[in-house]
């Protein structure tokens, strides 16, 4: 970073803003003074739904770490409950729809889970890999997260990550009050780092002769002057979009969803525990979420407008839950999923959803925005050339995204739902040609490459067939041995896990008790 820079202004006060700002401050610290604008917002992104944000495992090392916050402080400060996985339910069948798992043919139930954790490597590849072969040999019964994985019978179990003396079992992440975390964020950027915060409306914008963003003109009659402007304002791309004019490309090609009904409901953690991780579940209309956090769980529904109107949505969305909907304060949302064509332009860079966003499904998306920030610290312009960096920083971007989309369209492809007409209209949709290749590469039983291990633990559990007849030699014998020595270690960690564990409201409980003490 080139110190001469000396002045960056983040617009919008988001997850993604405070993230930014803390970031850029601690990269260059006494050297680049940070104003964050905290501008109002019509409506959360899909990253903070209704109260809840969801906050990925890199977090606490890449942003609190450095700063010497632990985890047991920002998590009482935000209301925090754990996230370790994401269930998926009745994704593989057709029938009745509900926010409990149907019947599978084989008589299991229709869910499973996809945790932090990486697929546990075996002779070089995934052990998802080596689990097919053997499943189609009548050599294991068990699903693949339940074969590959420590966390699933865990998640049953309701179990926490961590030992009550603070220890961790497996990687997991957090769901947040998203009002609690962005004041803890604010507080810690202007406390600790320095960071100027203004709550305030961008009225104008002025920009020099080579159409460089200058100076930020306020509704309360402010002049903030900048060498250097980050975009954190969601959908609406205060500066990337209406100021500099970035043409923005629609995801409509390869995804129906585009609006959304959100709705928090009350919970009963001592009566009926507290989950440790989201669940995605399946519905006609597209699916529905659900973000637990102590006392309540934030709930919502993703859905194709075109298809579905509002009142329908929600009124499916309060059946899943067991709601009134005439006394449900349900919130309606639409979303726009694609990218900006270009991420960074001038002297401005968009993060978040100014930049692109597509369905949850992909991930996190403070992971999407932490990558990116570490990106532009590694890539800040001079001021003699502040779009230097530019064309590497788009191309980063644009690369983001499409495996985000990839990832997203994957679970629709390979999803088993064809008894509603948005999953039939869905799975039309042509995929990417990366994409393609890999729902190839799975139908013939070919080891994934590296990067896609992901993608390949999502197919073996969406779909558990053998590979085709014209399939890639299959692992020789003494790799499936060593593949069933690996699946029993897994199920003898899961026993010890099982056994000294506690659950995730009675560490929740300890640790939320002592923040009230």
């Amino acid at each position: 970073m080139d110190s001469t820079m000396r002045r960056v202004v983040v617009v919008g006060g988001s997850a993604a803003g405070w993230t930014a700002a803390a970031r850029l401050a601690r990269a260059r610290p006494g050297t680049v003074a940070v104003t964050v604008l905290q501008t109002p917002r019509a409506a959360p992104d899909l990253m903070e739904t209704g109260q809840v944000t969801a906050v990925p495992p890199e977090f606490q090392p890449m942003v609190l770490d450095p700063l010497g916050v632990t985890e047991d402080h920002w998590t009482r400060a935000c209301g925090a409950s754990f996230r370790t996985a994401v269930r998926y339910v009745n994704w593989r069948s057709d029938g009745a729809y509900g926010s409990g798992a149907r019947a599978l043919a084989d008589g299991t139930a229709d869910h499973f889970y996809r945790p932090y954790a990486a697929v546990p490597e075996c002779e070089n590849g995934p052990l998802s890999h080596y689990w097919r072969y053997l499943r189609s040999g009548g050599r294991t019964l068990e699903p693949s997260d339940y074969a590959c994985f420590h966390e699933p019978p865990l998640m049953d179990a309701r179990k926490s990550p961590r030992w009550l003396d603070g220890r961790t079992a497996f990687p997991y992440g957090w769901h947040v009050d998203t009002g609690r975390f962005g004041a803890f964020l604010r507080d810690l950027a202007v406390r600790r780092l320095g960071v100027r915060v203004l709550h305030d409306s961008v009225r104008s914008v002025e920009r020099d002769g080579n159409g460089m963003l200058t100076v930020l003109h306020t509704e309360k009659g402010r002049r903030i002057e900048g060498d250097f402007f980050v975009d954190c304002t969601g959908r609406e791309g205060l500066l990337l979009s209406k100021v500099l004019g970035e043409p923005f490309v629609g995801a409509e090609g390869r995804l129906l969803c585009d609006g959304a009904a959100t709705v928090t409901v009350p919970h009963d953690d001592r009566a009926r525990g507290i989950e440790p991780f989201a669940t995605a579940t399946a519905v006609p209309e597209g699916w529905s979420w659900k973000l637990p956090l102590p006392g309540l769980f934030g709930a919502g529904l993703l859905y194709s407008r075109a298809r579905t109107g509002p009142y329908e949505a929600e009124g499916r969305l309060c059946a899943l839950y067991g709601l009134d909907p005439e006394r449900a304060e349900v919130r309606h949302v639409r979303h726009r999923f694609g990218r900006s064509r270009r991420a960074w332009v001038k002297n401005c860079v968009a993060l978040g959803a100014a930049a692109g966003q597509v369905e949850p499904l992909a991930g996190d998306a403070l992971t999407e925005v932490m990558e990116a920030v570490d990106l532009l610290i590694r890539e800040f312009p001079s001021p003699d050339a502040p779009e230097a960096p530019a064309a590497r920083f788009n191309r980063a971007a644009r690369e983001r995204y499409e495996r985000a989309a990839d990832a997203v369209q994957l679970h629709y492809a390979a999803a088993g739902r064809t008894d509603a007409g948005f999953w039939r209209a869905q799975r039309a949709l042509p995929p990417s040609a990366a994409l393609a290749r890999h729902l190839d590469a799975h139908r013939r039983g070919s080891a994934p490459g590296p990067g896609a291990e992901a993608h390949h633990a999502l197919l073996s559990a969406l779909i558990a067939a053998a590979p085709d007849a014209d399939a890639a030699p299959g692992p020789g014998p003494a790799a499936l041995r060593a593949a069933e020595e690996r699946l029993t270690r897994v199920k003898r960690r899961q026993n010890i896990l099982l056994e000294t564990l506690p659950t995730a409201h009675a560490y929740l409980e300890r640790l939320h008790e002592r923040a009230a003490a």
